[in-house]
């Protein structure tokens, strides 16, 4: 076992080697005068323990303690030496790190032998546990699947950042990433091919980051860097642009190579917030506008932004509990013939009246429903009431004979559950509703997935008398394919083309082809968003069949919708 013995006292240092060689243990021993020799030699080479003298000419023990600590990261058995019996001084050196404190006059060599491999034994033990806490440590502050920061690691990162950032005024910026449609590549490869896609992403995107950038995976396929710099302001937009274009080339999983790209958003410290729970939000709002916009893209945070998603986060919070307080309303508006403008039908609209923010849109919180999973149960409460309503103005025109049909839009998440079919049944038998008076609107987007199972069910209400009419006919993928695919007896002309009609030749051509295509495959056509007397005659000259929008009727509620087109038509 080697040993340094630092030690000022030739007798005491004489005496030391004489008791340790007449232990049974093998000791090499090396000796110096004075802390800055010992000093040295400890900085040299490595010594299993130290034997070190309290008072030396040049340095107290406590001094020369501290400096060993800094000047390695091994662990060394150190015993203090002293002729001096001090407990107070003895609790400061083992607080220091040295593992044991001996009065010069009791030391012998069994005694001596003992402190040593016992302190040897502490020392050990104390390594152990440093190593293990350390490991402890990684393990809380890493991600195991990617081996990059964790939240939790990246949080404390980003508060010391921050804190340099306001002593030394540096620019510092969080950019928050998400994989767009990562859920699809788990869905159709499996969790295990999306775990290896994570690994590569973390590995890809690493590697475009600058030396002191952090990176952190937070969880699922979301990941954020931060990064500091000096001087230069503008450095984050560099690096979102480098970690964008990480994205371009294809990732090879095994036997299948995915494109996948990512949404990005960046927040400044103290531009958009100067604590970091604001600056991630800040960050994740803008990341969140990201996708908004359209996916694979950076968007930069501002206060604008901000409001605007404060305002969608209430519209969601207030959303939940819309329907439990019958703050949703189902508006009508007419539909009526081209030639006569006598009302033929109408359609159900809905209407949210906010007990504070009033009349809300349905454009601006019905994507938020569908995000939530709330749009399937607004779909059926809507077809329920105004299937209701409707049967309600039919009892009532009965006597005269006057007949018309309800238009219900049916969302997405209504086409795609399982019991549709079993829906409209059980709605027409609540209501009472004749269901040849029924008629469902659906847009392409909806009939994306699945087209063919979709088309079967369909099928089966139509079977029912069922009207099913498809909206916004034109602005869609394919519609030819849809009209010939699904039970389409209705086309509705969106309102786009009917507003640019007369602007130039081509959009008179293609509003004209819209109308033809409708009377040649001899379905209803329905001219939506009809304001002008020149756009209701210039619909109706070209075969339109039914004319619908503000010249007529804006959507009102069923009250009015009755005083204005029900009861004129009853007997005086």
């Amino acid at each position: 076992m080697d040993l340094l013995l630092i030690d000022d006292d030739e007798v005491d240092r004489t005496a030391i080697v004489r008791a340790l060689r007449q232990s049974k243990l093998a000791f090499n021993v090396v000796e110096a005068n004075c802390a800055f020799d010992g000093l040295n030699l400890a900085l040299e080479r490595h010594f299993d323990g130290i034997l070190l003298d309290y008072l030396l000419p040049d340095a107290n023990g406590l001094e020369v303690l501290i400096k060993l600590n800094s000047m390695t990261q091994e662990q060394t058995v150190v015993l203090m030496l002293s002729r001096y019996e001090d407990e107070k001084l003895a609790q400061r050196c083992i607080e220091l790190g040295a593992q044991d404190f001996l009065l010069k006059d009791e030391v012998n060599s069994r005694i001596l032998s003992r402190s040593i491999r016992y302190a040897k034994q502490r020392a050990s033990m104390a390594l152990a546990l440093r190593n293990s806490h350390q490991k402890l440590k990684e393990l809380a502050e890493h991600d195991s699947l990617t081996k990059l920061m964790n939240r939790y690691g990246f949080e404390l990162c980003l508060n010391r950042a921050i804190a340099r950032a306001k002593r030394s005024n540096d620019f510092l910026a969080v950019i928050l990433l998400d994989l767009d449609d990562f859920k699809a590549i788990n869905d159709t490869l499996g969790h295990q091919t999306g775990d290896i896609l994570l690994v590569k992403v973390a590995s890809r995107l690493s590697s475009v980051l600058r030396d002191g950038d952090v990176i952190a995976r937070l969880g699922g396929d979301e990941f954020v860097v931060l990064v500091t710099d000096n001087d230069y302001k503008y450095f984050p937009m560099v690096v979102a642009n480098r970690l964008l274009k990480a994205f371009e080339e294809v990732f090879c999983l095994g036997d299948n190579d995915v494109m996948i790209g990512a949404s990005i958003g960046v927040a400044f410290y103290n531009e958009a917030a100067s604590d970091s729970s604001e600056l991630m939000k800040c960050a994740d709002i803008a990341m969140y506008r990201a996708k908004k916009m359209g996916r694979n893209q950076i968007q930069f945070y501002s206060e604008a932004l901000d409001r605007e998603v404060r305002y969608r986060n209430h519209i969601e919070s207030s959303l939940r509990m819309a329907l439990k307080q019958n703050e949703l309303k189902v508006y009508y508006q007419a539909q009526v013939d081209s030639k006569t403008h006598q009302i033929i039908g109408m359609e159900a609209l809905i209407r949210w009246l906010h007990p504070q923010d009033g009349l809300i849109s349905p454009d601006q919180f019905l994507p938020i429903a569908e995000e939530i999973g709330l749009m399937e149960e607004i779909g059926d409460w809507i077809l329920l009431e105004a299937c209701r309503q409707a049967q309600q103005w039919q009892s009532l025109l009965a006597p005269i004979g006057h007949s018309f049909t309800m238009a219900v839009n049916l969302s997405a998440s209504q086409i795609g559950h399982i019991d549709l079919y079993e829906k409209i049944v059980k709605t027409l038998a609540e209501t009472g509703l004749s269901p040849t008076a029924l008629e469902l609107e659906i847009t392409e987007n909806c009939l994306i997935e699945e087209p063919h199972e979709h088309a079967k069910v369909l099928d089966k209400i139509a079977q029912l008398g069922v009207r099913f009419a498809l909206d916004d006919f034109g602005t869609g993928f394919s519609s030819l394919e849809h009209i010939k695919l699904f039970p389409i007896s209705v086309l509705k002309i969106d309102k786009s083309f009917i507003a640019s009609y007369d602007k130039d030749e081509k959009d008179t051509r293609l509003l004209t082809a819209l109308l033809n295509f409708a009377y040649g495959f001899n379905v209803t056509s329905v001219a939506e968003g009809i304001e002008t007397v020149e756009q209701a005659e210039f619909c109706t000259e070209r075969h339109c069949d039914v004319l619908q929008g503000y010249l007529f009727s804006r959507p009102i509620d069923a009250s009015e919708f009755e005083a204005k087109y029900i009861t004129p038509l009853l007997p005086k």
